[in-house]
């Protein structure tokens, strides 16, 4: 039995590609049958103990596969696809994951989905999977049995050096770094009242709103990071900032930053949820008056203190009484740094597909920043239940109005 670090989250997290070509089917099952034996995070049958613990069966078996009858249009076969990949997982029987393929009959493309639970699966994870899917279906449609020059990590190791480094980093002054961060930290709007928000569900519906930031404007703000000292990272954090600040009408904006924990070899080769996430506290008008520069500093504070997380400070913590409140009310904000990798399938052309994540989401409000080979995507989830659906298109927006105003724009609060 071994440990898993992570909250049981109830989230499935679909993954989808457009393919072109003569895709071969069987060398497709097998290579997903490889990926499944290869990372235990994919067949572990997990147990909502305290800390949660996974088991690992002698028999991996394999993952499911459905072939879904043809759809008339490419929206047709979205919707069916990803309908097919979102249901429930049942993680306690090692069901972590499935994949699901359906053909276009008006074009013959085929949408080819993979779902799977948020317990073995973060941004850093995707890169993993595309790398061992393209290697493995390449070897099989070759007739053979693919080749690893690396074993993958198993559970017991990753939980090993996930405890090696926390033991490693200084917690205590971590804590006080935080408590000092987290006073006095502001309620992120009006929002619903506390009392109606205990009576939501903790998973509910969700919509969400892209834009596509121009090559030539993310060169622009590169930059003008280059020659300030901030990072990419930080200037889109600002333009969330901005637009919350425009609906919200203060000036001190908490950011929820997610960071996925990785770094060393064995949590990078490692199909795991290393998600955790923290505080960023964005403040308009205060004694720091360049904008980014602040922030910037902020942001490293972050992530100097990463090892003690916001959750783990909101429960934990005897000494910070933050009103609930205050803590649902804040936004999170996701850069996706990790490297995006293209399905290689022989003989294939593929096309990832860029849509929000899983039907059902968890936070209120999320914007992520999606870097890709020149633009970058900016994606806004809410949850439809607790914010009005117009708010993701206008908050979308309110970014990209704040990185078109320039640089030197926000060169200042004022």
């Amino acid at each position: 039995m071994l440990y898993c670090f992570g909250e049981l989250v109830e989230v499935v997290v679909p993954v989808t590609w457009w393919i072109e070509g003569e895709l071969d089917l069987r060398a497709l099952m097998a290579a997903l049958g490889d990926l499944h034996h290869r990372h235990q995070a994919l067949h572990a049958r997990y147990r909502r103990t305290d800390p949660p613990t996974a088991i690992i069966p002698p028999n991996p078996g394999m993952p499911q596969l459905r072939l879904l009858a043809d759809a008339a249009t490419e929206h047709d076969a979205l919707d069916q696809l990803a309908e097919a990949v979102q249901q429930p997982l049942d993680y306690t029987q090692g069901r972590n994951w499935r994949a699901a393929l359906i053909r276009n009959k008006t074009t013959n493309r085929i949408l080819f989905g993979i779902g799977i639970h948020h317990i073995a699966f973060d941004g850093w994870s995707y890169g993993l999977l595309v790398r061992d899917l393209s290697h493995a279906y390449t070897a099989r449609q070759a007739g053979h049995t693919p080749t690893w020059q690396h074993p993958a990590p198993t559970l017991h190791q990753s939980y090993d050096e996930y405890t090696r480094l926390r033991d490693a980093a200084d917690l205590q002054t971590q804590r006080t770094y935080w408590r000092e961060q987290l006073r006095d930290l502001p309620r992120q709007g009006t929002g619903r009242p506390q009392e109606i928000l205990e009576q939501t569900p903790t998973w509910g519906p969700k919509t969400g709103h892209i834009v596509a930031v121009p090559p030539e404007l993310v060169r622009r703000w590169d930059r003008a990071a280059v020659e300030h000292r901030f990072s990419r990272s930080t200037y889109f954090a600002a333009a969330y900032a901005s637009a919350l600040r425009a609906i919200h009408g203060q000036d001190d904006i908490a950011l929820l930053m997610i960071v996925a924990q990785r770094g060393s070899r064995v949590l990078d080769s490692a199909f795991t949820s290393r998600i955790s996430s923290n505080c960023l506290r964005v403040r308009f008008g205060g004694p720091e008056k360049h904008l980014m520069r602040g922030l910037q500093q902020a942001a490293d504070d972050l992530m100097a203190a990463q090892d003690v997380s916001f959750l783990e400070m909101v429960t934990d913590d005897p000494v910070l009484d933050l009103p609930r409140e205050v803590i649902n009310s804040l936004p999170s904000f996701a850069y996706q740094d990790n490297l995006v990798l293209p399905l290689d399938l022989p003989g294939c052309r593929t096309e990832e597909v860029v849509e929000p994540y899983a039907r059902e989401w968890s936070g209120a409000c999320v914007a992520e920043v999606l870097p890709g080979d020149e633009s970058v995507l900016l994606r806004v989830t809410i949850r439809t239940d607790l914010v009005p659906a117009p708010v993701a298109e206008i908050l979308a927006t309110g970014m990209l109005r704040f990185l078109e105003a320039g640089p030197e724009a926000v060169s200042d609060t004022r």
